[in-house]
């Protein structure tokens, strides 16, 4: 089976371990959502059949062997019943099925009761991909073809949808598109940076940063990530640069000013630096990072 985003089975293992029930199922039910959201923004079309695995765990296979009879009789298929390298026996089951986020929840709630009937230690969570085991869920094709269907700002909407989503190789995609039929491009520009700099691109992320100031020299955001990535690399003059930018723009954000500080700091711009602290916490007495630098200035005299 092949998984979109991620299975359950695996994402489960990433939610917290709490003691208060109410709290872990909330967790697990806003992950349901978040990967039914990230399915249908990439163009599957979930009220339709889909192979879903549900799977569970035990260190006695008589237990698992039993509720897979069980299982089987009730039309799953058994996929696979073995020994992991920790010792436990998986059982793994998929069907064919058309699922919504809460009746999904409600197909857990089943499966977790029907483990408890045969003493089975854990039911760990579920799968989904397509229905030919042999495909994926979502090809580049497929998406391809999705991403076709939408023009102008319902294209923009998509990649909007998937940036908030953090599918970011999707969003990429799409706001590159954006790009090519000037859709909103200052915007395109920005969001694909976003995208780019999750991904691992930076230097590309970089580029369309500085695109977007050009595409629209009022834009405070883009401004202040290129300050802030300069700063992170080291360049403190350009990302001194671009915070000034930012700053004429925003004259009353403490962030912006804060961001100018900082890099008079490292330029050894004390005296300048003093100045800008001092207004970054007039704007804001409570910005903590101001006030950090605030205290190393001071240790300056």
């Amino acid at each position: 089976m092949i998984a979109l985003v991620c299975a359950v089975s695996s994402c489960a293992q990433k939610i917290p371990v709490s003691n208060d029930k109410k709290e872990a199922d909330g967790k697990k039910m806003e992950q349901t959502y978040l990967i039914f959201d990230r399915l249908k923004a990439q163009g599957v079309e979930t009220d339709k059949p889909l192979l879903y695995g549900y799977f569970f765990f035990d260190k006695d296979k008589s237990k698992l062997e039993l509720l897979a009879a069980d299982l089987t009789q009730q039309k799953y298929s058994l996929v696979r019943l073995e020994q992991n390298e920790d010792g436990v026996f998986v059982l793994h089951v998929e069907k064919v099925e058309v699922h919504s986020a809460d009746s999904l929840l409600q197909r857990e709630e089943e499966l977790r009761s029907l483990a408890t009937r045969f003493s089975v230690t854990t039911y760990d969570g579920w799968d989904v991909g397509n229905t030919d085991p042999t495909k994926p869920l979502v090809s580049n094709d497929s998406f391809r073809r999705f991403m076709d269907s939408k023009k102008g700002n319902d294209l923009f909407d998509l990649g909007i949808r998937l940036y908030d989503l953090d599918v970011n190789d999707r969003a990429a995609e799409v706001f590159t598109e954006c790009l090519k039929q000037k859709v909103k491009p200052d915007v395109s520009s920005y969001k694909l940076a976003g995208t780019l700099f999750e991904l691992g691109k930076p230097d590309e992320a970089l580029s369309n940063l500085e695109q977007a100031v050009k595409l629209n020299p009022k834009y405070v955001d883009a401004f202040f990530n290129l300050g802030a990535t300069y700063y992170d690399l080291g360049k403190y003059q350009k990302s001194l640069d671009n915070y000034q930018s930012a700053d004429k723009l925003s004259p009353n954000d403490d962030k912006i000013t804060y961001g100018i500080a900082a890099n008079q700091y490292a330029l050894g711009k004390f005296t300048l630096s003093l100045e800008s602290c001092k207004r970054a916490l007039k704007i804001n007495p409570q910005n903590e990072d101001a006030k950090a630098l605030l205290e190393m200035l001071s240790n300056k005299k």
